[in-house]
């Protein structure tokens, strides 16, 4: 059974930091990954302005009652993963848009549903708080992220380049 709880940023803000590291991660390019992950996650935290605007647009998007910021966990309080999407307005063609910011799976419990419950359940709450769309994004090397994304009906939308400048 997954139980959600509501991000408490200041108890949770280690395994938030972890989780965002490693979707950014995942997400770059064959470029920034030539760096070891554990290189990679050291930068990262020292780059406080960085880890401060993650937090703060956490933060500031838990404003939002519709935003979804939740920690999932199992029935003794193991956290399984966490979940944040957030939602906008285009008012002017009458559509709400929930976008999924991150989902992230811890790694021990990967391959077993987890990422698939979170992405269902944010569709069901998504539209009871009435949006139109639902948007994600991943980086294009992250093959499980695509896979489970295409498994759960998402279409592209968009495609970014980048060309390594000698």
């Amino acid at each position: 059974m997954i139980r959600h709880r509501r991000i408490d940023i200041v108890k949770d803000r280690e395994i938030l930091l972890e989780f965002h590291c490693e979707i950014n991660y995942e997400c770059e390019s064959d470029f920034a990954k030539k760096t070891p992950y554990e290189i990679y996650y050291q930068k990262w935290l020292n780059t406080e302005n960085q880890v401060e605007e993650f937090i703060s647009t956490l933060s500031k998007s838990m404003g939002d009652n519709r935003t979804i910021a939740d920690i999932l966990e199992d029935e003794n309080g193991i956290v399984l993963g966490y979940l944040w999407v957030t939602f906008s307005d285009i008012r002017d063609y009458n559509l709400s848009i929930a976008e999924i910011n991150e989902i992230a799976v811890t790694k021990q419990f990967r391959k077993s549903g987890i990422g698939t419950y979170a992405i269902e359940y944010t569709e069901k709450i998504a539209k009871m708080r009435g949006a139109n769309i639902l948007r994600s994004g991943t980086g294009y090397g992250n093959i499980p992220s695509r896979g489970i994304h295409e498994h759960s009906g998402f279409k592209p939308c968009r495609i970014e380049y980048e060309k390594i400048l000698d």
